[in-house]
């Protein structure tokens, strides 16, 4: 009767306190007032829509060779210049966006199901199988992220899809560990137990209980992720492991222009600051969502 009881009364203040639609726009607000997520949002909204709207953009073919105009410095016909096989750098960034954001965000969108379900099975029901889980996230965390995912791709082959696979792999774990630590704590709540005697299935739990009270760690370390992802496809794609020769990258971009970066810097210094702008919204944004999703975490790391 008093779980029973107590789960009437957590109702009772949800309904309170405005319920969904009123945590939602104080979240709203708080994130408007924070200089980082609006600095950050603003960041990957216009990369987001550079990335959407290349196709339709009157941008030089980035995949056109022209041998007459190699190594062309930054002018009103080729905004960024021309690298060393006469390809326009202005528009192989453009369409580099659109692969980074793609590999990335389908990386870590498989990474967080991965993680998710596998820690909140881990977390939720604990013993054996919480040790068999766990036992597989500490051997997946043991191994940098990059070098995990660099043998992938080598044994894999250069292809997106594989790229994302190996990303995919290789970040899971930071996932996972912090789902399992999310629900080995809200699994114990008052609320949790008042679903189980009243005859809630694991399912209905895991799902609707225990894993909506992890979603503000969730978004922040996707976000961050995001900005991991981007770095790693990058050094991939620098490296020759990652994207294929003809696919616009900004990490290849980078390999290619230093072949020739005393004579042509403008090759590698675009694409470079691109890259760099973009992983700097994302952390930002990361950072900003962390102080307004969980008000108390604010200028921990500062």
């Amino acid at each position: 009767m008093r779980l029973r009881q107590g789960l009437n009364d957590r109702l009772i203040s949800w309904k309170v306190s405005g319920g969904f639609k009123q945590t939602v726009v104080e979240i709203l607000e708080r994130g408007r007032r924070n200089g980082m997520v609006v600095i950050g949002f603003s960041i990957i909204a216009t990369m987001i829509a550079l990335a959407l709207l290349a196709p339709v953009l009157p941008l030089a073919d980035p995949k056109e060779l022209n041998t007459d105009e190699r190594l062309l410095p930054p002018s009103s016909r080729h905004w960024f210049g021309t690298d060393n096989l006469g390809q326009d750098v202005f528009s192989r960034v453009i369409w580099g966006t659109r692969v980074s954001l793609a590999v990335a965000s389908l990386a870590v969108c498989f990474s967080l199901i991965i993680g998710v379900v596998l820690g909140l099975t881990a977390g939720y029901f604990g013993g054996a199988v919480d040790y068999i889980i766990a036992g597989t996230i500490d051997l997946f965390w043991t191994f940098p992220a990059f070098l995990l995912a660099l043998a992938f791709a080598a044994a894999l082959g250069a292809s997106l899809w594989n790229v994302i696979l190996a990303i995919s792999i290789s970040y899971w774990a930071g996932f996972g560990r912090l789902m399992r630590g999310q629900a080995l704590t809200i699994r114990e709540r008052q609320f949790v137990e008042a679903s189980r005697a009243l005859g809630a299935t694991h399912g209905r739990i895991m799902f609707t209980h225990v894993m909506p009270n992890c979603l503000a760690p969730l978004i922040v370390w996707a976000s961050i992720g995001v900005a991991d992802a981007i770095t790693i496809e990058s050094s991939l794609s620098f490296l020759g492991a990652g994207t294929p020769v003809t696919t616009p990258s900004w990490g290849k971009m980078l390999s290619m222009g230093m072949i020739n970066i005393a004579e042509a810097p403008w090759v590698t210094t675009f694409p470079g600051i691109v890259l760099l702008i973009t992983i700097l919204g994302f952390n930002l944004l990361g950072d900003g969502l962390r102080d307004v999703l969980d008000p108390r975490m604010k200028g921990m790391r500062r």
